[in-house]
Parts: C-alpha cells; sequence; structure tokens
C-alpha cells in the first residue's frame, strides 16, 4: 500500500489519481466536499474495491477571473 506522502508525489506528478492499494488507474470518483480552502473527494477503485479520501487545498490563485475589475 502507498503512503500517503507516496501517493501524494504520484498524484501530483502523474497527474492522474491511483489506487494506494493496488497502484491502479480505474478508480471512480464519489461524493464530493467543498470548502473554502479544501476540496475533500472519496474515490473507490473499480479493480480491488478499495474506498479512500483524498484532500485538495488551494495553494494559489490567478488573477484574471471572472470578478477581475469588480471592487466588490
Amino acid at each position: 500500500m502507498l503512503s500517503s506522502d507516496e501517493w501524494k508525489k504520484r498524484t501530483v506528478e502523474g497527474g492522474v489519481v491511483l489506487c494506494p492499494s493496488c497502484d491502479s488507474q480505474n478508480v471512480t470518483m464519489g461524493a464530493c466536499a467543498v470548502g473554502a480552502y479544501t476540496n475533500y473527494q472519496e474515490y473507490v477503485c473499480e479493480n480491488c474495491g478499495y474506498e479512500f479520501l483524498a484532500m485538495f487545498c488551494l495553494v494559489a490563485c490567478v488573477p484574471g477571473g471572472i470578478n477581475e475589475g469588480n471592487d466588490a
């Protein structure tokens, strides 16, 4: 089984979500919970049935959004 750090490294570098149990790319996204700075995403591996939860965090903002130039 991949450690949390190894899973994170492979997911970020490869741009593909892998099952931490069997290393398969055959995963399905489940429920998602969105917060102010975090996003929790449930996954299920279609090969081995392993269920896992990933947390993604906001690390930067990019200028040029839909509210650019508005002083709301």
